[in-house]
């Protein structure tokens, strides 16, 4: 089992080998969006999904190497919850643009389930996240994760 400093290492790597693919995939998201955003009203649920699928692909890409780090099942299955609650987050927001573009929703109901969506793909991962803390002490946390990329980011800053 590698230790919290080994893993932040390789969470690091993976972020380095592919900050290059990140901001391509950013800069076509924007320049997408932009083009679809002039054509109708119809497109806001397709403008999700070019915005937010890329972030999933990234997400997987961190599940799958989160999932190396421990082979208990229990921490799997958080694991593989973890990116099964932002993938219905996804899935449910689209649907729910969509009906309420179909004029199927009242805009209270549609702002209701966003905000719903929003809670809840902001709540589940830190609540997962305290789970998989406590089956294993060397997890990663957001937190940890985002701490290390500051003190690379300042160290970087410093070096030059």
């Amino acid at each position: 089992m590698l230790t919290k400093e080994k893993r932040i290492e390789q969470l690091l790597e993976q972020d380095d080998s592919h900050w290059r693919w990140g901001w391509g995939v950013a800069i076509a998201t924007v320049v997408m969006t932009l083009v679809i955003a002039t054509q109708s009203k119809l497109y806001p649920p397709l403008l999700v999904f070019i915005s937010f699928f890329p972030y999933l692909c990234f997400e997987w890409r961190k599940t799958k190497l989160l999932l190396t780090f421990n082979e208990d099942a229990r921490y799997q299955r958080l694991v593989y919850t973890d990116f099964g609650i932002q993938w219905l987050c996804f899935v449910l927001t689209i649907c729910l643009l969509a009906a309420y573009y179909a004029d199927s929703l009242s805009p209270v109901v549609a702002i209701a389930g966003l905000f719903g969506i929003g809670v809840m793909s902001i709540l589940a991962p830190y609540v997962i996240n305290r789970h998989l803390h406590t089956l294993d002490a060397h997890h990663v946390r957001g937190k940890e994760l985002r701490e290390a990329r500051d003190r690379r980011f300042h160290e970087s800053k410093t070096n030059t």
